[in-house]
């Protein structure tokens, strides 16, 4: 039995006003940064993956599923829980983890939605005068989801457009969630967004232009 979406208009209101804004536009980020770490500062010195980058972001290092990221949910209610990324930057032969609590949000049920955009890529595309990519391998990423205590993958997509959008639901997405963001293209570099928001419901999204 699913748990039914919030059924007061004041409810919905909100839902759908926050739904769009992600979809079109992927709004600012609040990382929680590590001890020590300045947010301002962006410097080839933090990169510790396969190739230092200097243009690499401040949340570095983070290429390790033992040394992820912890990123707060900066929209919690309860009915949903989001975070977005925007100044995220992938260099060449780079993983960047981040780690998710899912249960402190204290929900019932878990749907899990990700969507992750290369460079300036619009989630909805050239019917909503967004940018489109060209498909190819310098645009290309992958997004996994792992189970943080068991590193158990759960849901996984690889695009060449520069734009993914996946999911998942069950009791898997209960607890502590991974996300891994990395390309099968060796020589891949660039920014990117990410968005990510676990829901007490079940519910879909569509791209209102």
């Amino acid at each position: 039995m699913t748990t039914p979406a919030p059924t007061s208009a004041a409810a919905r209101s909100t839902c759908l006003l926050r739904h769009v804004a992600i979809l079109s536009a992927l709004a600012a980020c609040d990382l929680v940064p590590r001890d020590g770490d300045d947010p301002g500062t962006t410097t080839a010195a933090s990169t510790t993956g396969a190739a230092a980058c200097p243009l690499n972001d401040a949340w570095e290092p983070n290429d390790e599923p033992d040394d992820p990221t912890d990123v707060a949910w900066s929209g919690v209610s309860e009915w949903s829980a989001y975070h977005e990324v925007t100044d995220a930057y992938l260099c060449p032969g780079e993983d960047d983890w981040y780690r998710f609590d899912v249960a402190s949000l204290g929900y019932g049920v878990h749907y899990l939605y990700v969507r992750a955009l290369v460079r300036d890529a619009g989630l909805c595309g050239a019917a909503c005068g967004e940018p489109v990519l060209a498909p190819g391998p310098d645009n290309a990423m992958t997004i996994e989801v792992y189970r943080a205590d068991t590193h158990e993958p759960l849901t996984a997509q690889t695009a060449d457009g520069g734009v993914l959008a996946l999911g998942g639901y069950g009791d898997d997405y209960a607890g502590t969630l991974l996300v891994r963001v990395h390309s099968d293209t060796a020589t891949a570099e660039y920014p990117y967004r990410l968005s990510v928001e676990l829901r007490n419901y079940e519910g879909e999204d569509e791209c209102e232009c």
